[in-house]
């Protein structure tokens, strides 16, 4: 992702100066070296970040578990099996209510 921006938005001439710049600050000796290094620093990043992912996807999968579990709950509590002797009674102290006043 991050390298289709970049091999995108720069043209020849810029990767060309890009890489004169840095074979002259890196020596050519050093630059295996070096880029094996930036290799194994990118993967790194890219697992870690992956993991980092994975988590959130399986906290997200948890929380939606826990949500519908309650809100199962919830329905299966207020169910009422057709004994309407079961249910919550109306309040009769309220004012204006058929029974309140």
């Amino acid at each position: 992702m991050l390298l289709a921006f970049l091999f995108d938005s720069a043209g020849f001439g810029e990767w060309f100066v890009l890489l004169a710049v840095v074979l002259v600050v890196v020596g050519p000796k050093n630059l295996p070296s070096t880029a094996r290094r930036l290799g194994q620093w990118y993967a790194r990043f890219r697992r870690h970040a992956e993991a980092f992912k994975r988590q959130l996807m399986e906290m997200d999968a948890e929380l939606t578990r826990e949500a519908a579990d309650a809100t199962r709950e919830a329905t299966d509590f207020f169910r009422i099996d057709g004994d309407e002797s079961t249910a919550v009674p109306a309040r009769t102290d309220i004012p204006g209510s058929p029974d309140g006043d």
